[in-house]
């Protein structure tokens, strides 16, 4: 896997970590902007391209609201949630 492709998963597990583990789920959901300052180390730019491949990818939803656009994990896909952030959830539960 090339550099850029391995960046971008990280990218990819560590915005789907963050939501799921505030459990971002259905009703509560969050602006985009909280994920670009939680994850403060990477560009705005990229979280942003990220959140629009999850959204292809039908991992996430998006909810427009008067503040802006909101993100929330789509209940549907947990399975398939839980098995891209394998590796962060084994790290936090063998702590």
């Amino acid at each position: 896997m090339s550099r850029n492709k391995e960046y971008e998963q990280d990218i990819r597990e560590r915005i789907l970590f963050f939501l799921y583990r505030n459990s971002y789920w259905q009703k509560r959901h969050t602006p985009k902007i909280n994920i670009c300052n939680k994850l403060s180390d990477i560009p705005c730019k990229y979280i942003n391209k990220e959140l629009k491949r999850l959204y292809k990818d039908e991992f996430i939803r998006i909810k427009k609201t008067n503040h802006g656009e909101d993100v929330f994990l789509n209940i549907k896909k947990k399975k398939e949630i839980e098995n891209e952030i394998k590796g962060k959830l084994n790290r936090l539960y063998d702590f």
